[in-house]
């Protein structure tokens, strides 16, 4: 942390959790004193290649298939804010404040390293631009994750042109009005500038980092539905208990059978096995076996964003302190992160499918264990009231959009520029799926909640304490369903409770 409590920015020590705060709760940023030596270093290094005219690779040549075309020292700078104009080719709805925020902090964060060659005033004004709340207007597609995604990056840098467009104080105006409003110097771009900005995978690892950030707190949340499913079907404990989960000893099964023993301590429902009794349906005795492989696609996800948000993804590359450059790195590419995001959606998606089988068993009386048919309250006439009949379709209605959305896309190669680039990842394609199967799963775990917490009302159940603390929240925002009203309202009130982490547990 740098004085004043800002984040600072080494190049190499970004969490995920800290893209997070700036991206949402407007944590500031700083450059740390090594951070910016290395910066001047490489920017002093830079105008020795120019002066010395030895070919480096959008510095003294055209990029992609144009690289065999030289660019003299002269047309420099006009060729660094062409290249924004020119890679500006994105389209698509605009992407969510968050998400722009995080793709300028991670691209500064690359920057910051110092291999790849940008001058102190650029990355000045990229700090400048989060600290003030300018954020940049940039269409959500146009990128295929290799070389870098170039067109959402070229919309982000436009601002510190004079183009394109931003958000500030809540007004989307010109790129150079915003600047000139929160008094942010426009940089003058040379050297690499422009290609320093967008030549790396950051619209992938912004949207990636918010995803799992999402993810992290939603698996919690489905592990206290689950509980809170177990408690209202009086379901049998010994399938989450301690020596089965070390008889299979995945550390995620042995997570999620642990936080089910805490959140079912004490419990008056959840029974020990019985004549009559012995097993339940998979979607209850697995929860430990399903979430716990969540838990663990998650924290794979979280090692390898935490590395690509600190590494070099750039091309070309430049040791300073050595003399070495490279115009053939291969860092922009980001398969990495486009496989863990699949992996992640499809994971998530696993867990927003078993938590549709359990509310599909919570309303229905043949499996319910004497629950009422869709959980019409004992004070209602069922025929003249539904009761929760219509949660579950709309359940199982997202469970079909989660399985089309969970295609993976890193395999989606299509070859671009001229057969240059002749193997992309779609890495942006797997991030916003994953962003897009988060929220999703979100609101299936919040349909899982409210049937979970009518079931125990009807009921009369004795929960433990951890599932006696989300019902209490619960309640607190969605009172008993006695006789039937706007269920959507009442789902989406359990959505809100979840995405603003308020579920006591």
């Amino acid at each position: 942390m740098a004085a004043g409590g800002a984040i600072e920015l080494t190049g190499g020590e970004l969490s995920v959790e800290q893209v997070a705060r700036v991206a949402r709760d407007y944590a500031t940023v700083a450059l740390s004193e090594q951070a910016r030596q290395a910066v001047q270093e490489s920017a002093r290094y830079l105008d020795q290649l120019i002066a010395d005219r030895r070919p480096v690779y959008g510095l003294t040549t055209g990029v992609g298939a144009l690289d065999g075309q030289p660019v003299s020292a002269e047309d420099n700078r006009e060729q660094q804010q062409n290249l924004l104009r020119s890679h500006a080719a994105g389209i698509g709805a605009p992407m969510r404040h968050d998400e722009v925020r995080a793709m300028v902090l991670v691209r500064a964060n690359v920057l910051a390293g110092g291999m790849t060659g940008v001058q102190p005033e650029t990355l000045d004004t990229l700090l400048a631009m989060l600290n003030k709340g300018v954020t940049p207007d940039v269409p959500d597609r146009g990128s295929v994750g290799a070389c870098g995604d170039l067109a959402p990056l070229a919309h982000m840098a436009l601002p510190l042109i004079g183009e394109g467009h931003a958000w500030y104080e809540g007004e989307r105006m010109a790129g150079a009005e915003a600047l000139r409003r929160a008094e942010i110097h426009t940089p003058v771009l040379k050297g690499r500038d422009g290609l320093a900005l967008i030549n790396g995978t950051e619209q992938t690892t912004g949207i990636g980092c918010l995803a799992l950030v999402d993810a992290q707190r939603l698996v919690a949340h489905a592990e206290t539905a689950a509980a809170m499913s177990l408690e209202a079907l009086g379901a049998v404990a010994d399938s989450f208990d301690e020596e089965t989960a070390l008889a299979k000893p995945h550390p995620g099964q042995m997570a999620t059978s642990a936080r089910l023993r805490e959140l079912t301590s004490g419990s008056g429902s959840v029974t020990r096995p019985a004549p009559g009794r012995l097993r339940d349906g998979l979607s209850l005795r697995c929860i430990p076996q399903v979430l716990g492989a969540t838990r663990e696609s998650v924290e794979a996800a979280e090692r390898v964003l935490t590395i690509e948000i600190n590494a070099a993804n750039d091309n070309p590359l430049f040791g300073v302190r050595d003399g070495w450059v490279t115009s053939n790195s291969g860092n922009f590419h980001g398969q990495q992160a486009a496989q863990v995001l699949d992996f992640l959606a499809m994971s998530v998606t696993s867990l927003a499918v078993i938590s549709e089988r359990r509310s599909a068993r919570l309303i229905d009386q043949h499996h319910s264990g004497g629950l009422p048919p869709f959980l019409i309250h004992p004070e209602a006439r069922p025929g003249l009231n539904s009761g929760m009949m219509i949660a579950q379709y709309t359940a199982a209605s997202l469970i079909g959009e989660l399985r089309t959305r969970s295609s993976p896309a890193s395999i989606q190669s299509v070859p671009t520029c001229a057969n240059t680039e002749d193997h992309v990842p779609m890495a942006p394609i797997a991030a916003r799926h994953a962003e897009w199967v988060v929220r999703t799963a979100e609101t299936v775990v919040a349909i899982e909640l409210l049937l979970a917490a009518q079931a125990l009302d009807i009921r009369g159940a004795r929960p433990g304490e951890g599932v006696a603390a989300c019902y209490k929240s619960i309640r607190e925002t969605v009172p008993v369903m006695v006789r039937d009203r706007v269920l959507g309202d009442d789902i989406e009130a359990i959505v809100e409770l979840i995405r603003g982490d308020r579920l006591s547990d």
